[in-house]
């Protein structure tokens, strides 16, 4: 019982080295453009300006989707370009009032992943 006790142990130090750590020094970079989704139903113009514009917490969810639509592992390296802000109008009546949804258009996202391999 001692000497499979000693086994198991002197295994788990042996294979718990640094040296078999994958090394997360070189990363692999790539740059995607895309439009993010426009809000969610149809609100004032100044509403929908504020949870699309850059800095907000819509902006950034997408941003980073945008990368993670790449593949497993990609993830947000930074925004090189903000794009430009596009509302439409909604269509139908809403009580004599001007409703929009507003997106960002030609965003351009760095995205990275750790490079694979030895």
């Amino acid at each position: 019982m001692k000497i499979k006790l000693f086994f198991l142990l002197t295994l788990l130090f042996v294979f718990s080295n640094q040296s078999f750590a994958a090394s997360e020094d070189s990363w692999v970079t790539k740059n995607i453009t895309g439009d993010l989704k426009a809000t969610a139903g149809c609100k004032d113009k100044a509403k929908a300006e504020k949870k699309t514009v850059p800095g907000s917490y819509r902006f950034d969810k997408y941003t980073t989707l945008l990368c993670n639509e790449i593949g497993y592992g990609w993830g947000k390296s930074k925004v090189v370009d903000n794009g430009e802000l596009v509302c439409e109008a909604c269509e139908g009546d809403y009580e004599g009032k001007e409703k929009y949804r507003c997106f960002m258009k030609d965003v351009v996202v760095e995205c990275k992943i750790v490079k694979r391999g030895f």
